[in-house]
């Protein structure tokens, strides 16, 4: 499930449970239409309860579209499964956006 709000120019998604496999289809069908706004993007990860590679492979994807058209795409508030699959797969710094671990505050 993916949560949607825009206000003020910024678009604002929350994935909501699971980005596995099991769930990656839908919530792509969700996602990747915003990907053409030209409002920011933001990503907000904090209640993404799963991740596996598929998800990362989205969230990759959507980086990589943005940067090509010239826009902005920004993840906040990653959630622990977020940051330890990103850890995992080398992939902290390579969406240059903050990721807190705890003990960093």
């Amino acid at each position: 499930m993916l949560q949607h709000i825009t206000e003020a120019g910024i678009e604002s998604v929350s994935p909501q449970g699971e980005m596995t496999i099991y769930h990656i289809a839908e919530l792509a069908q969700a996602f990747l239409p915003l990907l053409a706004t030209d409002a920011l993007l933001v990503v907000d990860l904090k209640e993404v309860t799963d991740i596996d590679s598929s998800g990362a492979q989205l969230l990759m994807l959507a980086r990589r579209e943005r940067l090509q058209a010239g826009k902005k795409l920004t993840l906040v508030n990653h959630s622990d499964a977020v940051i330890s699959l990103f850890s995992l797969l080398g992939l902290l710094d390579w969406f240059d956006d903050s990721v807190l671990l705890a003990g960093d505050a």
